[in-house]
């Protein structure tokens, strides 16, 4: 893996800092790149050719990968179970693979090998996982890949988007820092929270929130009109018709269509009722 180009992965400078998993074993990195030379046909080959087609790496990459990745830990790690089955408990393995990714003497190609492995296991356990704002999907990086995540605040039960590199540590702390925001109260909040290219662990969130924050509406026909500047085009087209001797009772919006035109820039999110729509 050596010839490989390995760029080491970007991490979010905020409050919120990626936790090495709650496993303190000490990767062993001779075993671990023994492994990896002995396997670096499938390995190499499988990256290389997720990212000329922009995919992820494929099934017997991904359980290649995860068996490299087991040899610098314990023999009953879950990764050598998923090495063998091609299944596993996400936590358990999001545990072990971070507990390799965040060591402060990971190799930057070891960042990447566990990049790869991290995405396709999050796609493959969430296939609705989506990517931060404006950030592309590829080349495949746990920071900018968002996994969902569901936590108790105060009572409410809800699910919010955790980047890929934060573990088990960081996601307890989340319900602390949201009780704090007054999350079970304000529903608004709630409606951010929920859209997928959201952080949750941004440490900005109330920021972020209002920032992003364009309205609310009493239903999605209000929304769309309003936002779409339906009544505009509704005089546009009056006023193309009568110059060519056109007259006509009343016409019939594509709520639907005009709002799918809206969320390539917004985001609509119906909750309890009410209709609030962010900026991307």
């Amino acid at each position: 893996m050596n010839n490989l180009e390995h760029t080491p992965a970007t991490l979010p400078t905020t409050e919120h800092l990626p936790r090495p998993a709650p496993t303190r074993e000490v990767p062993d990195w001779r075993r671990l790149e023994t492994a990896l030379i002995r396997h670096s046909d499938i390995v190499a080959g499988g990256i290389a050719y997720a990212d000329e087609h922009h995919t992820g790496v494929d099934q017997e990459t991904a359980q290649c990968i995860a068996h490299v990745l087991s040899r610098s830990l314990a023999p009953d790690s879950a990764l050598s179970d998923y090495a063998l089955t091609g299944n596993g408990d996400y936590e358990a393995l999001r545990d072990e693979y971070l507990t390799i990714y965040h060591d402060p003497e990971a190799p930057a190609w070891v960042r990447e090998v566990v990049d790869h492995f991290g995405t396709h296991l999050i796609y493959q356990t969430f296939p609705n996982a989506s990517t931060a704002n404006y950030l592309a999907p590829f080349p495949r990086k746990l920071s900018r890949l968002h996994v969902p995540t569901e936590i108790t605040v105060d009572g409410l039960t809800m699910t919010v988007n955790v980047p890929g590199i934060y573990g088990r540590d960081t996601i307890a702390e989340l319900p602390d820092t949201l009780s704090e925001l007054r999350l079970a109260e304000d529903v608004g909040l709630q409606a951010f929270l929920s859209v997928p290219g959201v952080n949750a662990v941004s440490g900005d969130i109330m920021e972020d929130f209002h920032n992003s924050s364009i309205g609310v509406w009493r239903d999605i026909e209000s929304a769309v009109t309003e936002l779409a500047l339906l009544d505009d085009r509704e005089e546009e087209v009056q006023d193309f018709a009568a110059e060519r001797k056109l007259y006509f009772d009343y016409l019939t919006p594509d709520y639907e269509a005009l709002k799918e035109e809206l969320e390539e820039s917004l985001s609509l999110v119906e909750r309890e009722g009410r209709i609030y729509v962010f900026s991307k």
